[in-house]
Order: C-alpha cells, then sequence, then structure tokens
C-alpha cells in the first residue's frame, strides 16, 4: 500500500492506496488556509499519523500540492490558493515523521494516477490537462513525470493564448487558463450578460460553470457561445502541445470534465481545426477516469515515477 495526500485550498485529503489503485481507507481536514502555514502543517502531521496507525509499515508519503515547486521537490516556491510562498514542507514533515514525503505539483499527481491505473494506462506519452478554477497539466514522455528544470514544466494554465478581457491572477494576460477554466467561463458570461445579450443565465443569481454547462447542453445561445470558446482555445492549446512534445493521447481531468462527451466531443472538433499535422499526428482526446480520488492515488504512486535530481 502507500499513502497519498491531497492538499487542496478547500480541503486536505489522505488515504491508503492499495496496489490496484484503490483508496482503502480516507481522511479529510478542512483546509482553512487563513490559519497559516503552522496549523495546517501541523494538520498534515495529525492526518498522516492517524493513517499510519491502520498501516505502520508505510515509508514513504506521496503529497499534491496546489503550486510551484523548487527544482528539488523539498520547497513550496508559490501557492496562491494556500497563500503560501516558499515553505519548506517537505522538510518541516520529515522533522516531525519518520517517514520520507515526496512532493508534486496536484496536477502532476493526477496526471501518475491515471498512467498508473487510469486512461492513460502503460501510455508511454500521454498528457493530463485538468479544468477547474484554473488550469493545470501534467506529462508522461518515455514512461517519465516531466517536471523541468526548476519544477515549473507543464503549466499550460499559463500558456499565453491571446489578448483577453481580464488579467489572469499570475499578472500576465492572455493565460490559457483565462480563456478555458471554470472561472474563465464564468467571467466570460458575465461580461456578456452585462453587454445585454438575451439568456437564460440572466435569471441565476449566482453563476457557476456546471450552470452553465447545462444550460449549453439545453441550446442557450450565450451558454454554448461560452462553451465554444473556451474548447477553441483548448483545440488551440493542445494543437501547441503537439507541436512540442508529441503525444499520443490526452486525458482531460478536473471539475469541468463531469460535462462528459459535450464537452469532449466539442474539444476534439477545435483540436482538429488547429493541429498542424491531421492526417497523421491526431492525438487521442479521453476524459480522466479517476476523478475526485486522482490526487490521493496519483501521491500515493508518485514513488514509482519522481526524479531526483541533485
Amino acid at each position: 500500500m502507500g499513502i497519498g495526500i491531497d492538499l487542496g485550498g478547500t480541503a486536505i485529503k489522505g488515504g491508503l492506496v492499495n496496489t490496484q489503485g484503490q483508496v482503502l481507507e480516507e481522511r479529510t481536514k478542512l483546509t482553512e488556509s487563513h490559519r497559516g502555514y503552522q496549523a495546517i502543517l501541523e494538520d498534515l502531521v495529525e492526518l498522516i499519523n492517524d493513517l499510519l496507525e491502520i498501516s505502520p509499515n508505510e515509508t514513504i508519503v506521496g503529497i499534491g500540492i496546489p503550486g510551484i515547486l523548487s527544482g528539488d521537490c523539498g520547497t513550496i516556491v508559490s501557492s496562491p490558493n494556500l497563500h503560501w510562498k516558499n515553505v519548506a514542507l517537505k522538510k518541516d514533515l520529515e522533522v516531525r515523521l519518520t517517514q520520507k514525503v515526496l512532493l508534486v505539483n496536484d496536477a502532476t499527481a493526477a496526471c501518475i494516477a491515471e498512467a498508473s491505473f487510469g486512461s492513460i494506462f502503460k501510455k508511454a506519452n500521454a498528457m493530463m490537462i485538468t479544468l477547474g478554477t484554473g488550469i493545470g497539466g501534467g506529462l508522461i514522455l518515455g514512461h517519465k513525470i516531466i517536471t523541468g528544470a526548476h519544477g515549473v514544466a507543464t503549466e499550460v494554465g499559463h500558456m499565453v493564448m491571446g489578448e483577453n478581457f481580464y488579467n489572469c491572477g499570475c499578472g500576465k494576460n492572455g493565460c490559457l487558463e483565462t480563456f478555458a477554466s471554470a472561472t474563465a467561463l464564468v467571467r466570460y458570461c458575465d461580461m456578456r450578460l452585462k453587454q445585454g445579450i438575451s439568456s437564460t443565465l440572466a435569471k441565476e443569481k449566482i453563476l457557476n460553470a456546471k450552470i452553465i454547462m447545462d444550460e449549453a447542453k439545453a441550446g442557450d445561445v450565450l451558454a454554448l457561445e461560452a462553451v465554444d470558446r473556451l474548447a477553441k482555445y483548448l483545440g488551440m492549446a493542445i494543437s501547441n502541445i503537439s507541436d512540442l512534445v508529441d503525444p499520443e493521447i490526452y486525458a482531460i481531468g478536473g471539475g469541468l470534465a463531469y460535462a462528459g462527451d459535450f464537452l469532449l466531443d466539442k474539444i476534439r472538433t477545435a483540436t482538429m481545426k488547429y493541429l498542424t499535422y491531421p492526417d497523421f499526428a491526431v492525438p487521442e482526446i479521453v476524459l480522466a477516469q479517476l476523478k475526485n480520488e486522482a490526487g490521493i492515488i496519483g501521491a500515493a504512486n508518485l514513488s514509482h515515477y519522481i526524479i531526483t535530481r541533485k
């Protein structure tokens, strides 16, 4: 078995994962990031120790992080959702535990899970794209996870796709996640409603991505416009990634992936429009399979994929 932790902005989820990728025991704590780093650190220690009471022989703990790690995967350089900068989480945990701690970006953890047990199982060259509040990515080339020289590889959400009507949280204008995330979907619809476009969305007091997807499926003009725009930019991004690293398959995960084939078909159509070699270099695009448990499963299996850097 293995211990995997999915450290999110809303919740800290931990589990014991068996060799078939099944989460046998799970523990959850609210993150409440406003409490600060030390409080969350102590919660992590408590949660891990709870799991160790069930399986005391575990020697490694894997943790998926919503942010950027240092090149040696020991320090969280930046995690906007947790409001952390330059915190030595690996060291701080290892002085409190007898286990070795491995850290990884949360989208990369999801990619590892899908490669180990899910939609990209046994694929040598694969890309995971997570569509949620933002956009994350994980990349496998030659069966190895790619994290880059500084640990910032596959930050696909921050590829600049063109000018947009609002800036990304990273400070740039035109990032993919301002075009194709759940946040982007809501902000685009809000903007168009303020411009006076007629839509069933106008009756909603608070918009969210699920409402917009449901209305798009029902044929609402604005909702369809917003979803088609999202798919267009994802298709462009997939084409760009394919030109660089040529994955054989893309797995689409995150909250927006619950829209299923409705969204996936639009992404496939948009991708075909922008592919440089549509006659022969066409990647498969599929839905991720492991959903909310992907972070825990991937973190628990991190030791099988991690690249050790000195």
